[in-house]
């Protein structure tokens, strides 16, 4: 009898330490905790509040890898970044439309390895915000390609903001054209307000909206986030607008400025983003940036709109009865016969009646073909 209830206690005992070991297993095994992909791509970036329109969660300085990947030249790069439907829904100026992102290149004086793209949106001849920097090393000159690292300005997104990747053993278009034998560095022209003929200004969308539709764009970077990169110390070139910033920002900044700051704070409501009831100073206006341009446009290539004499090319009811009905002609004397409103050819002075012009074949007083000189 004993040795039968020794044998079940055995028994249940050897089964008490199988379960034991089978439950530490168990847990053993469970996947660890991993952050979700844009954690991975950003290890800085923080949850969105519906009610705060942050600066550096709408220029997606990571999406600028692909778009560096696909530009031949800069001035191609500086396009592909004001795409309507690209990774730009920056709107530091609070009206609304995304600002115009400008592209300069650095003077890279004697240094054949270096080079660097500043991006930045200007508002006036003096408000300049630099967004970031694009900053390109060849450890050796042979290199086709390049070490590319983007740099955020750290008002915008804070310290030691960098995305970096090694492109030297590739032929990038860009790079290429970069470290080409050019002579003159690459300037923009344009900025808020004037902007090249193919752009449009365009409405900003929601933070949440535009996440999704950078990634759905670029799914996979290209560039990985750092705090560190490894050859930073080695570049030695200045961008042309290293520590300009504005202080009129209706956007959270991750490291502002004490002006900005101040400035945020005592406009604590921020304005509609969309179409503006007033005008608010430099660099905002109350109807969409560039229209203003585009009208004087439309008044170049049509003098005759708003004359009430003469039809309106733009206007679609062409064939309809004028908007304002002329007077009866006028009676002028020394007319010929024939159209009360036009002179009669047989009144029109000879050209050797003419003082202006010369006899010859020239115009002005020249004799010869062409303008005359003086």
């Amino acid at each position: 009898m004993m040795v039968r209830t020794f044998t079940q206690f055995g028994a249940m005992l050897a089964m008490a330490v199988f379960l034991i070991a089978c439950g530490n297993n168990a847990v053993q095994q469970q996947p660890p905790t991993v952050a979700t992909q844009s954690q991975q791509e950003n290890p800085t970036e923080e949850p969105l509040r519906e009610d705060e329109y942050w600066a550096k969660d709408n220029f997606d300085l990571q999406r600028v890898g692909p778009v560096l990947r696909r530009s031949r030249n800069i001035e191609e790069f500086e396009r592909y970044l004001n795409d309507d439907d690209g990774i730009n829904n920056l709107d530091l100026n609070g009206d609304g439309y995304a600002d115009y992102i400008s592209v300069d290149e650095f003077d890279y004086g004697d240094n054949p390895n270096q080079r660097g793209l500043s991006l930045y949106s200007r508002f006036g001849p003096d408000m300049i915000q630099e967004i970031a920097r694009v900053l390109f090393y060849r450890d050796q000159p042979n290199y086709p390609g390049s070490r590319v690292l983007l740099y955020g300005n750290d008002q915008i997104y804070g310290d030691d903001y960098y995305y970096e990747t090694n492109w030297l053993d590739q032929t990038v278009g860009l790079v290429s054209y970069i470290f080409g034998d050019r002579g003159d560095r690459y300037r923009s022209p344009y900025y808020y307000d004037n902007y090249p003929d193919w752009y449009d200004p365009y409405y900003i969308v929601e933070t949440p909206v535009y996440r999704t539709r950078v990634e759905r764009l670029y799914p996979e970077p290209m560039f990985v986030y750092t705090a560190a990169p490894a050859y930073i110390d080695r570049i030695t070139i200045r961008s042309p607008h290293d520590g300009q910033w504005i202080e009129r920002v209706h956007a959270k900044l991750k490291k502002p400025k004490r002006e900005q700051e101040a400035f945020l704070r005592e406009n604590p409501v921020p304005p509609a983003r969309g179409r503006r009831d007033r005008a608010d100073g430099p660099g905002f206006s109350e109807e969409a940036p560039g229209q203003r341009k585009k009208v004087e446009g439309e008044q170049r290539a049509n003098p005759d709109r708003g004359n009430p004499n003469k039809p309106d090319k733009s206007d679609k009811n062409q064939g309809g009865p004028p908007r304002v009905e002329p007077g009866p002609p006028r009676e002028e004397p020394g007319r010929g016969q024939g159209s009360p409103n036009k002179p009669d050819k047989a009144d029109k002075p000879q050209k050797a009646d003419n003082p202006n012009k010369g006899g010859g074949n020239g115009k002005g007083g020249g004799g010869g073909k062409g303008k005359g000189k003086p």
